[in-house]
């Protein structure tokens, strides 16, 4: 089975194709029940809670957050004859439509962790894009800021210029039991309000491909749009972050993995101090040790974790680590299992050594290594730019020639040329054509810029637009960006 995440999914969908709602999730648990509480009518032929008694519109701390990402590619005028795209949209030789990709979109998920804009999502939600936004439960809509985020952990935390907000309750990890009822809230394809419902299939799954992190393993259904959404317990609290699912299709195929609010908050914690994780390198992969590996390297019991790669140049291959030792205890652990050796490898510290009991070729012997830091995460969020003829967040136009003009059969208008940041995630794509701001027409560059200018301060501007043979209007934020966290 292959991992896959959820957001990168939701990324591969086209944009058009892709069912997205105006609503916004505003659904958090009551803190009334503890988990395995009877039920009312529980007896035989019971099969679970009712999960209608755990669920109040109250406390909105889930979001929505929208991220577009530009596609730069050229194509080929010959590549883009006139006709019909193959999402049924107008296109025509050396059109802006022809010449750049529309900027793909994507919903997620993310919650409410303070009451001064703090929101947890996932790392692969906003680690490529060049912005994102996020709609709170009273459908008040912020330009998010990225303060950080760890690819490790697949935790990100963004700010919002927001106060008042009503936070998320956070679950104590270690009350988590296998068997435990959980709730999933999020966006699955973009169906926003969604909860669905499951238990705890495992408690601490440590997955050969993750590096040592913890995942709670649920079946809880979670789909592409359900990245970054909270997992909560029978009282309310969340209790982990959905992050992935393992499905060869893409889709929920019955295993979900979320990640450990504790461990969480710590990544969110380090996130907001210095804008990324500090973490130790020992420069080891390991692997869980089975009981036909255990027998292979005469151990009597499976247990530690084996070393299959030892990096060149690391503070394992300096203090003598070598493929194909079992790692059987670390510091005063002793017998470790593997999901312990794990755990110790994520607290170290870097320039702490940690002493280490290995198992080599029938004899324990002991080595003493100090971890170094590994280097910063480099953010791969391009910096915005502004473009000198940029008239509103991300939306650069032009005039209309007479050729488009009758061929969409009309009098005025002004060409989208571009389409990126707040602009892309309206909806507005390159080749659209903007016929009026709000209900005044604008028929040039100038008459666009002044009926701009004539909408009331932090007021959205209502655009109707044309693609193809189709009218909509799309609402533009013109609300200033987020004030830098503090």
């Amino acid at each position: 089975m292959r991992r896959r995440d959820l957001h990168d999914v939701v990324m591969r969908v086209p944009p058009r194709r892709r069912p997205v709602t105006a609503g916004l999730v505003a659904l958090m648990l009551s803190a009334t029940a503890l988990p395995g509480a009877a039920q009312p009518g529980a007896g035989p032929g019971w099969t679970g809670p009712d999960l209608s008694l755990y669920v109040s519109s109250e406390e909105a701390v889930v979001v929505s957050i929208r991220t577009s990402t530009p596609q730069r590619d050229r194509t080929e005028e010959r590549d883009c004859p006139a006709g019909l795209d193959d999402d049924g949209e107008t296109r025509w030789p050396g059109s802006a439509a022809c010449g750049r990709k529309a900027a793909e979109r994507t919903l997620a998920s993310g919650f409410v962790i303070s009451s001064d804009g703090y929101i947890l999502t996932n790392a692969h939600v906003v680690a490529d894009v060049d912005g994102a936004s996020v709609q709170l439960a009273d459908r008040r809509q912020y330009e998010a800021r990225i303060v950080g985020f760890d690819r490790r952990t697949d935790i990100a935390l963004l700010k919002i210029d927001a106060s008042g907000l009503v936070p998320a309750r956070l679950a104590d990890a270690s009350r988590l039991a296998v068997g435990e009822w959980v709730i999933a809230i999020g966006a699955p394809f973009g169906l926003e309000s969604t909860l669905t419902a499951g238990i705890v299939s495992a408690r601490r799954r440590y997955l050969r491909e993750e590096d040592g992190i913890p995942w709670i393993q649920t079946d809880a259904a979670m789909n592409p749009g359900s990245s970054g959404g909270p997992l909560f317990n029978l009282r309310g609290e969340v209790i982990g972050v959905n992050s992935m699912i393992y499905s060869e299709s893409g889709s929920y195929a019955g295993v979900s993995f979320a990640l450990p609010i504790d461990l969480a908050m710590q990544v969110a914690g380090e996130l907001r101090e210095r804008g990324y994780v500090l973490r130790a390198q020992l420069g080891t992969q390991v692997q869980e040790v089975t009981p036909e590996l255990a027998r292979s390297f005469g151990l009597a019991d499976a247990k530690g974790a084996l070393v299959v790669r030892v990096r060149a140049g690391s503070p394992s291959e300096s203090a003598g680590v070598r493929v194909g030792d079992i790692v059987l205890g670390i510091d005063g652990i002793v017998d470790a299992s593997y999901g312990e050796v794990q755990q110790a490898v994520l607290d170290a510290r870097p320039g702490i050594a940690l002493s280490l009991n290995l198992w080599r070729r029938g004899a324990v012997q002991r080595v003493s290594i100090t971890p170094v830091a590994s280097p910063p995460e480099a953010r791969s969020t391009p910096e915005p730019t502004v473009d000198p003829i940029d008239r509103l967040h991300g939306l650069v136009i032009g005039k209309l020639d007479d050729a488009r003009r009758m061929a969409l059969k009309i009098r005025s208008g002004v060409a989208v040329e571009s389409a990126s940041g707040r602009a892309s995630r309206a909806g507005i794509r390159a080749g659209d054509v903007i016929l009026a701001v709000n209900d005044i027409s604008v028929g040039s560059v100038v008459e666009f810029d002044a009926a701009i200018k004539s909408v009331p301060p932090n007021r959205p501007a209502a655009l109707l637009v044309q693609r193809g043979l189709t009218l909509a209007y799309l609402v533009l934020d013109r609300l200033e960006p987020a004030t830098a966290p503090r």
